[in-house]
């Protein structure tokens, strides 16, 4: 026999329901448990964005929901940015927001190259989200001495902030595994901002700014290769001497940057 869906029946055993009182008239029940279901289901949005689900996938993967996951956590981190730009330049005298060249190339590679060591890399190693809270914690904190002065009053703190959130949406996402995602998005996100800052005059814009840049570019895609080779090898047993030439270039392309004795 054929029956109308539940949605559809909803508001009219609501209204028949009401009239047939009196003469007592009893519906299925299984439409009343669907019923009971239905109101009891919770909206996928609320339930990721309640901070004790932070930890967890997504209730959802698509690319929309992503998307607007990752809006809501960078909402929350711009709102905790400009808080915190507030209070530092109220409670610290002589505070300035530090300011330091950024290059489309570093905008566009610090995404990669930051969700693969923080977040891509330790989570195909252990898969355990707490290890992805630590790394991420770690990367936040990089981002108060990202001026590169050590001292109280040119500490980056609304950067710091701002990153807080975004420790929970790469989380989510690696462990949603949907890592892809979390670099696009990351990346994304740096260009497009910079992109505004330089047409507000903000900021001035270039493609490279200096060796640092092409360097930084190199460890991304290095860094980026071996998040692909850990993934692989959860799916069958890669031979452990290719990791060798990514790691190598890393740690020279490190050297280089940190080195003080090299003249370019």
């Amino acid at each position: 026999m054929f029956q109308v869906p539940v949605l559809f029946l909803i508001p009219i055993l609501n209204f028949k329901r009401k009239l047939c009182l009196k003469c007592q008239k009893r519906y299925p029940s299984n439409y009343v448990i669907a019923l009971v279901v239905k109101k009891k289901r919770m909206i996928p949005e609320i339930h990721d964005i309640n901070p004790k689900t932070w930890l967890n996938p997504f209730q959802r993967t698509g690319v929309f929901y992503l998307l607007k996951m990752g809006l809501f956590y960078h909402g929350l981190g711009l709102i905790l940015m400009y808080m915190g730009s507030f209070f530092a330049t109220s409670v610290i005298s002589d505070y300035e927001i530090p300011q330091f060249p950024v290059s489309l190339s570093l905008a566009l590679s610090s995404g990669l190259l930051e969700e693969s060591v923080f977040f891509g890399i330790p989570y195909y190693i252990t898969g355990n989200p707490l290890m992805l809270l630590g790394s991420g914690i770690i990367w936040s904190i990089t981002h108060l001495f990202s001026s590169g002065v050590f001292s109280i009053e040119t500490l980056a703190y609304s950067g710091f902030l701002f990153t807080i959130p975004h420790i929970f949406f790469s989380i989510r996402t690696w462990i949603s595994k949907k890592g892809w995602f979390a670099i696009i998005f990351h990346s994304t996100w740096n260009f497009v901002f910079l992109i505004l800052y330089c047409v507000w005059g903000l900021r001035q814009c270039s493609v490279i700014n200096d060796v640092s840049d092409i360097l930084n570019v190199i460890m991304a895609i290095s860094a980026g290769a071996i998040v692909y080779l850990t993934y692989q090898d959860k799916k069958k047993h890669l031979n452990r001497f290719l990791y060798l030439i990514p790691v190598l270039v890393i740690l020279i392309a490190t050297v280089i940057l940190f080195s003080n004795n090299v003249i370019f």
